[in-house]
């Protein structure tokens, strides 16, 4: 070895190696072990020494049934749904579950706690009959019916409350969605294959038929199917079995999808080593329990989404699998992912922040790395029509939030908006991702070779004759869209009055079933939002129709770092009265360049690996410029004036 020892590369050498030695010291791999009987109905969480229970369980084995009521019998998973009237202690329990802390939230973190007061139920006339919701065969003269339960659960509650009574004409009836009547187990095929489903005659069928639960389908619901119930990974990698949205994992694995396979401690216990990488993306996904966020079965028989919304579905089923950035130690990530599963709680509209405030609190109050940043390092998904627009202004300010709705203006007029300063999201910390186009007309199947084809012929396309085209709903109002639909119709309707519309110019009001034709021969394609977030650009990006973007105030998908200038054309809603001519003005070889830039960036609209889509990559590409913005101050702290109202 030529030259002293210390010259400076040595000494980095050596200042690694401590590096490494002094990281050893702090953080050790262990896995801690859980109560004895812990799998029979739960995984052992290996991190907490804790029981995570499949849902409705609790205990330190998961061996108490909270929601015991719920089931008809021992094979029933369970379910909190109102099609389906049950024992009203299922119903009483289901609220509690649906509004944990309303105290301290403010209302409930599910949306059918805000109407499961008003839910038909019944108990049985036998006080001393096992409370369960298997519905008697003689259920006529063994059963008390009642228009809603009482908060109290007492048979004297019931008892001493005569006006609670449902109508005898009422019975066997749900009064929430309302015109289903159910049955005995016994009076469907091989009951139900014993309560995996509910037996019930819906008011335009001529017979009562099983309405199988989360997981099974069939006309007995003997048949299992885990493609909606674990949607995340529906043979849990392989490590355990599906059970209705619970992944029961053999020993030795953990985690939603049975992905966890190690734990790891700091040496000192309630040390909090930052062995944070500053070079690589390295994310730690939390664990929470059903009490805080579970794939719930929405209501029974009824536990499909809208497609639309899918695309954090497909952002996890990828990240489960991504051993390169999932990390299982706390103490090295850069950022945390926070699976709120808030679609399964509130749907696409209604208010996130009960969910929201109730998983941080879990986080908060169990972990140590939320209250380090204040969740500035924290990242979720709220995909909801328009995303933060409606969030408290605390939501919106820490974490970093994944949307589809880019909105960001100060002084807004919507109402209900209570942030003047930037409205929705701050481009520097939140993320804008696509949206998942998996309507089945309009799958991008032939989109990779469509890309290929454009760049041999030099990004011409001949089969585009229409200028433009567009098919949808308009709306009223100036909120819809802010105003760009019903703006466009009301200039093409002039100019068809008057005879001056171009013939190669198709505004269609309402749906068409030949849309797919339509993105396929139109050379640009009209991109407004609608209520919110909506999918006009990634279907024109999946299709090769260049996308004309009139969207005031949104950013787009990524656009912090993807340059929409080289393939799309943005116009503001004043420019609609010039539309024709200045989409007649982009010539042909400019329009040939935009589709050659299109062939370099539609993956990153596509969710989805059977079609060439690299929407997840482009996605922990953004999360990475977020940890960088935060390291560079560009995410600051709040203001510390602000009220905080939590």
């Amino acid at each position: 070895m030529s030259g002293p020892w210390w010259r400076p590369s040595h000494l980095s050498l050596l200042a690694l190696a401590l590096v490494v030695v002094y990281a050893a010291e702090e953080v050790i791999e262990q896995a801690r072990t859980c109560p004895e009987r812990c799998t029979q109905n739960g995984n052992c969480n290996a991190e907490t020494g804790k029981c995570n229970c499949n849902w409705g369980w609790e205990g330190e084995a998961c061996e108490v049934d909270r929601l015991a009521a719920c089931r008809q019998t021992p094979d029933d998973p369970g379910s909190c749904g109102y099609l389906w009237p049950k024992h009203c202690e299922c119903f009483r329990a289901c609220h509690n579950v649906h509004c944990p802390a309303p105290e301290i939230l403010g209302d409930c973190t599910h949306e059918l706690g805000a109407s499961d007061h008003d839910v038909r139920c019944w108990i049985h006339a036998d006080p001393n009959h096992a409370i369960n919701s298997e519905l008697p065969d003689d259920w006529n003269t063994s059963t008390i019916w009642y228009d809603r339960y009482t908060p109290e659960g007492s048979r004297a509650s019931y008892d001493s409350n005569p006006d609670l009574r449902a109508p005898k004409e009422k019975w066997g009836m749900a009064n929430w969605d309302g015109v289903q009547r159910a049955y005995p187990l016994s009076d469907c095929p091989n009951r139900c294959s014993n309560g995996r489903g509910v037996c019930m005659k819906w008011e335009h069928k001529a017979m009562q038929e099983c309405v199988c639960h989360k997981g099974f389908n069939g006309t007995d619901c003997g048949t299992h199917d885990d493609t909606d119930a674990c949607w995340f990974t529906t043979d849990c990698l392989g490590r355990g079995t599906c059970r209705s949205g619970f992944c029961h994992c053999k020993p030795g694995y953990f985690g939603m999808g049975c992905h966890r396979t190690t734990a790891f401690q700091p040496v000192t216990p309630g040390a909090v080593p930052d062995l944070r990488s500053h070079s690589k993306l390295k994310i730690y996904m939390y664990e929470l329990p059903w009490t805080v966020a579970f794939p719930y079965d929405y209501n029974d028989g009824q536990f499909g989404r809208d497609p639309m919304y899918r695309a954090y579905e497909w952002f996890m089923m990828h990240f489960l699998r991504d051993n390169a950035t999932r990390t299982e130690n706390p103490y090295e990530a850069n950022l945390f992912y926070v699976p709120m599963l808030l679609y399964f709680y509130i749907g696409n509209v209604r208010d996130p922040a009960p969910q929201a405030k109730w998983v941080i609190k879990h986080i908060q109050e169990n972990y140590p790395f939320w209250n380090r940043s204040g969740g500035r390092d924290h990242f979720y998904f709220m995909t909801g029509d328009r995303g933060t627009c409606h969030a408290s202004r605390w939501l919106q300010d820490s974490a970093i939030k994944l949307v589809h709705f880019g909105l960001q203006k100060r002084d807004m007029g919507w109402p209900d908006i209570s942030n003047k300063e930037y409205g929705c999201i701050q481009v520097k910390r939140d993320l804008v991702v696509p949206p998942i186009n998996q309507f089945l007309d309009i799958l991008p199947t032939g989109a990779a070779d469509y890309y290929q084809r454009i760049q041999q012929t030099g990004g011409r396309d001949e089969n585009r004759t229409l200028l433009f085209g567009f098919a949808g709903g308009v709306g009223d109002g100036n909120i819809y869209s802010g105003g760009v639909r019903q703006a466009l119709k009301r200039h093409l309707d002039a100019l068809n009055a008057t005879g001056a519309l171009p013939p190669d110019v198709l505004f269609l009001e309402g749906r068409t079933p030949n849309y797919r034709q339509l993105l396929s021969t139109s050379k640009f394609c009209i991109a407004p939002y609608g209520y919110g977030w909506g999918l006009r650009l990634v279907q024109a990006v999946q299709f090769g129709c260049v996308p004309v973007i009139i969207q005031d105030w949104v950013y787009q998908p990524f656009e912090d770092f993807m340059p929409y200038e080289e393939f799309s054309v943005r116009l503001p809603a004043s420019s609609i009265p010039s539309i024709v001519e200045l989409l007649r003005g982009i010539s042909d070889q400019e329009l040939a360049n935009m589709r050659l830039n299109l062939a370099k960036y539609y993956r990153a609209f596509i969710w989805e690996r059977e079609y060439g889509g690299q929407a997840y990559e482009w996605t922990l590409s953004g999360l990475q410029r977020r940890l960088d913005n935060l390291r560079a101050e560009h995410i600051r702290r709040r203001h510390r004036h602000r009220r905080r109202d939590v």
